[in-house]
Parts: structure tokens; sequence; C-alpha cells
């Protein structure tokens, strides 16, 4: 029997922000919990970071009206300032658990700075469009919370 081969994408954007401002959206839980839901019928209820490697955060969102809620847990496999984080994220909800792995990479450019993301151990196409979707609607709230556009 053939396994099916796990599924990656890769999304960019420029920030005219330093390095700083955009790593700091990634470890300060009051930046994260405002990007961190792209979907205006959800809200994050819970946010907790621990900025090191080895820590991680941790989101709840929800519940909606309908009860429904669900939570994102991350560590930080690589955790280097400034340059580069490696999170291995669990989405849980009724019924529902995935795992990715994400790499950022904070590139200077000029004054501002080029986020380059990876997500990668996606199980099928349609999760790999959800997540696409989602992570392309949080790179353009972080420079909502950044102060810029993308």
């Amino acid at each position: 029997m053939t396994a099916t081969p796990l599924l990656s994408f890769d999304l960019e954007r420029t920030y005219p922000a330093p390095p700083e401002r955009v790593w700091t959206a990634f470890t300060d839980a009051d930046l994260l919990r405002r990007w961190a839901c792209p979907d205006p019928t959800w809200y994050v209820s819970s946010c907790e970071v621990d900025p090191r490697e080895g820590g991680g955060y941790r989101l709840l969102f929800g519940p909606r009206p309908a009860g429904d809620a669900y939570t994102e847990a991350a560590t930080f496999a690589v955790f280097e300032p400034v340059e580069r984080l490696v999170l291995d994220v669990l989405t849980t909800a009724d019924g529902v658990s995935e795992t990715t792995r994400c790499t950022v990479l904070l590139l200077p450019e000029g004054t501002g700075t080029r986020l380059e993301l990876t997500v990668e151990g996606i199980e099928d196409g349609e999760t790999a469009e959800h997540l696409r979707t989602g992570w392309t609607l949080c790179l353009e709230g972080i420079a909502t919370e950044l102060g810029t556009e993308t």
C-alpha cells in the first residue's frame, strides 16, 4: 500500500516595518490575539504565549452562537529571535485534529521585512486550501495590526 504524500504551500508578504515589529506579532499575546482570527464570525476567547524554544502559543477560538469552538496549540520547535520560527501546530475541534509544521522566515528588505511562510504536513487538498486561505488572511491581519499594508 502506498502512502499519500503530504501537501505543503508557501506564502510571502513584505511589510514596511522592521523585522523586530513583525517578530513581535508572533510572540506577543495581545498582537497574536488580534491578527490570528481572520474570520469575522469567530473571535479569540483565550490566547497564551510562551516566547522561547520549546514554548509556544495556545489559542481558543469561539464559541460562536452555535456553540462550536476550536483550539490551536503551537510549539516553537525552532526559536531564532527576529529571524526564524518553526511551529508545530495542532488544531482541534469536534472530531477533527490536524497537525502541520509552519516555518516563518523574516528577512530584512530595505527598511521593511519580507516574511516567507511554508506550511507542511497537510493531509488533503481541501484542508490545504482552507489553511492557505486562513494564513493569507492572517498575513493581511498582521499588516493591519502593524499599521501597514501588504
